[in-house]
């Protein structure tokens, strides 16, 4: 399948900031809704969204037209966005909005106190491992597709993942779970 950025991404390669005002314009929306995730505002949020932009033009001259000008891209937003929560000393998971927060605990029902859990566990791993579990169990992406977002292979972010889902389990024995 042909790049539909490519054109426009060799472009601003070669320092035409018209086609590069384009693909900020056409990538825009997806950059805020990857980022969102990690901002605790929206002034964080746009900050980040133009950090991001502001990256990719500057490493533009890196980028290998044989990979989709989007996945590097969002593999850029998902650092920035990391680098962030790390700036801020902050976790990804916070900023998930996985459920809404709810005013008492007796208002949640039994899935929302799970969700809630879940919440608490991820925030004790690493902030990559976060992501990255994030990714897979909770946006459905393949083990390809969020290692592309954090510039991995495909081992590695399997390696991590495994890591991490062991870590849990061990934190959930701890607690008094069983988990086979």
């Amino acid at each position: 399948m042909a790049d539909p950025d490519l054109n426009l991404a060799l472009s601003a390669r070669a320092g035409d900031a018209d086609a590069f005002g384009q693909l900020v314009e056409r990538h825009q929306p997806m950059l805020a809704a990857i980022l969102h995730r990690f901002a605790k505002s929206n002034a964080d949020l746009e900050d980040m969204v133009q950090d991001s932009f502001i990256k990719t033009w500057n490493a533009l001259p890196d980028w290998e037209p044989r990979q989709p000008f989007v996945h590097w891209l969002k593999r850029i937003a998902v650092r920035t966005g990391l680098e962030y929560c790390r700036k801020q000393k902050r976790s990804p998971i916070e900023y998930l909005e996985i459920l809404p927060e709810s005013s008492a605990p007796e208002d949640q029902d039994p899935a929302n106190a799970a969700l809630e859990e879940a919440r608490v566990l991820l925030s004790k791993l690493p902030a990559d491992d976060q992501a990255l579990l994030t990714l897979i169990h909770l946006h459905g992406m393949s083990m390809e597709e969020a290692a592309g977002h954090f510039g991995w292979s495909r081992a590695k972010a399997k390696v991590k993942a495994f890591r991490a889902r062991k870590s849990l389990q061990k934190t959930l024995s701890q607690l008094g779970y069983r988990y086979e």
